[in-house]
């Protein structure tokens, strides 16, 4: 027979296990904060945006079809831009120990729907290095693109700057999921702690769990009812050896 629990039931083991569950998410929220301050490496960003036109040799000059055959060598650009004819420059220009692979893995290219313009972002554990690889890689896909392909616009809308606001680790969420992931732990624990105790704790356990008969049960006493017996044995001792002196 299935054993059934009810939400009674549910509260009164969390309660019984409160302590642990209460222990386990303080001792989670330590390991998270310790993690956060002491162990990851805080992150920044700097960006960077560009826009390119290719060189039309129509007389009428820019045409919608241009525009649009733009916007579609952009993800062309971003290759480009993540390659070693590019970054091979930049990390001699820099003078960085950054191998070019490294120096990819840094940047990520976004773009807007239906826009030339696209944003060059670039991540390290230095805001100031993040704007100077930025500015970097776009002033050399300035000068280089037109060597690659036939693009002669190249416009830097805006130069990247230091941002000393961190992108991760991101403090508040890591404690916040340090605290959850203890406490579910802990509630976990508490319920498995539970289902594994087979002690016998009422009659439903011995009638619907063993299937077996119930012959009679054993009372026990409060405190306060142990108190009052004791004096009654008390008084009875009393009374027998006052008879006996008489």
């Amino acid at each position: 027979m299935e054993e059934e629990i009810s939400l009674s039931e549910l509260f009164i083991t969390l309660k019984k296990r409160l302590s642990l569950i209460i222990s386990l998410g303080m001792i989670a929220l330590i390991l998270a904060a310790g993690f956060t301050f002491f162990i990851a490496t805080p992150q920044y960003n700097a960006t960077t945006q560009i826009l390119v036109n290719r060189t039309t040799e129509s007389a009428e000059g820019l045409q919608l079809t241009d525009i649009n055959t733009n916007v579609q060598m952009i993800n062309t650009y971003k290759d480009i831009i993540k390659g070693p004819v590019i970054l091979n420059e930049v990390q001699e220009n820099l003078e960085t120990n950054l191998t070019t692979t490294e120096l990819s893995e840094k940047i990520e290219i976004t773009t807007q729907e239906n826009s030339q313009v696209f944003s060059l972002t670039v991540t390290d554990d230095s805001p100031y290095d993040a704007a100077e690889i930025a500015n970097a890689v776009a002033v050399t896909f300035q000068s280089e693109i037109g060597n690659i392909m036939n693009v002669e616009n190249v416009t830097i809308i805006s130069e990247a700057v230091p941002v000393t606001d961190q992108i991760s680790p991101n403090n508040s969420l890591n404690l916040v999921i340090g605290l959850l992931v203890g406490l579910m732990l802990g509630v976990g624990i508490a319920f498995l702690l539970e289902f594994m105790d087979k002690t016998v704790r009422d009659e439903r356990f011995i009638t619907e769990t063993l299937g077996w008969s119930v012959l009679g049960s054993v009372s026990e006493m409060s405190n306060d009812e142990l108190k009052a017996e004791v004096r009654v044995k008390k008084a009875e001792l009393n009374t027998r050896r006052t008879k006996s002196r008489v």
